[in-house]
């Protein structure tokens, strides 16, 4: 997966709509993957359903850790790269 640029969560932390917008596209597919519950029919299928319930949650708590993300200058002793 493909990181989220700084600038981008920064405006998002800002409330900036468009960059709160590239946020949840970005991690669409994630939450919907595990938003996913399987279960067997009477036959023994195994089937499969996107729990509304579990995708919400996990979007209120992606919102929720956007804006509660702190930003912290890195340890002196950090070699990036």
């Amino acid at each position: 997966m493909k990181w989220v640029p700084f600038p981008v969560i920064s405006a998002a932390k800002e409330y900036d709509a468009e960059a709160i917008e590239f946020i949840c596209r970005h991690f669409e597919r994630y939450i919907v993957y595990r938003s996913v519950r399987k279960y067997s029919d009477l036959y023994g299928n195994e089937k499969s359903f996107l729990d509304d319930e579990r995708y919400s949650e996990a979007q209120t708590a992606m919102l929720s850790a956007i804006f509660s993300f702190d930003f912290r200058e890195p340890p002196e002793d950090y070699h990036a790269g």
